[in-house]
Order: C-alpha cells, then sequence, then structure tokens
C-alpha cells in the first residue's frame, strides 16, 4: 500500500490505510454507499484511520486538531482523496476472486448438505 509522510508541528507522520484501518473506519460506522450523505462526517473518519497503521497513540480527537493544523500547509482534501483511493483498492484486492483464485494453487471446493 501506498503512505503520505507529512510533517505537522514538528513532527513527522507516515499515514496509511491497512486491515486495521479498514477494521477502525467499519467499526466507526463508515460506509461508503452513504460518503455523500455524510461527507465531513466521513471525511473525518477518513483522515482519522490514516493514523491508525503508525500512530494508534493518536486519538480521533487528537486527529481532528492535526487535521485543523495539516490544512494551513497541506492540501488536505488531497489527503483524504487519497484515503478514500486505498479504501477502495483494499477492498477490491479482498473481493476479487479472481485475482485471489491465481494467487494459490488449490482452489477451495464449495458443498452443501
Amino acid at each position: 500500500m501506498r503512505k503520505i509522510e507529512i510533517e505537522i508541528k514538528e513532527k513527522k507522520y507516515v499515514l496509511e490505510m491497512n486491515r486495521n484501518s479498514i477494521k477502525w473506519l467499519e467499526s466507526n460506522g463508515f460506509s461508503p454507499a452513504d460518503f455523500d450523505n455524510k461527507i465531513l462526517t466521513y471525511s473525518d473518519l477518513l483522515w482519522a484511520s490514516l493514523f491508525v497503521a503508525n500512530h494508534k497513540e493518536v486519538s480521533f480527537e487528537e486527529s481532528l486538531e492535526l487535521l485543523e493544523e495539516c490544512s494551513k500547509e497541506y492540501d488536505t482534501n488531497e489527503i483524504i482523496k487519497f484515503a478514500i483511493e486505498e479504501y477502495t483498492s483494499f477492498i477490491s484486492a479482498l473481493t476479487d476472486t479472481n485475482l485471489n483464485k491465481n494467487k494459490k494453487n488449490k482452489s477451495i471446493k464449495i458443498i452443501s448438505d
């Protein structure tokens, strides 16, 4: 997965989306189908999820404070766009059965009683 490195208040942060980020998003109610109806809420969630992989010590509230500071020097819309792309890419990779099938030698046989 790709990463973004930014500096906020003289501290470097490496932002990325990983499996734990996705789980955190889902556990906090994120739904891509509802994104257009909750743009601000979901943008904040996506932003905060980027800290999960490498900066677990940053709480949701702290991440929003960092968002405010970050917006003074960076285009935070580009970072949210990055998060959406990474989320979509991760989910697509999980659901692409042809891709997963080609990676393994054995196929799964589904049986019913």
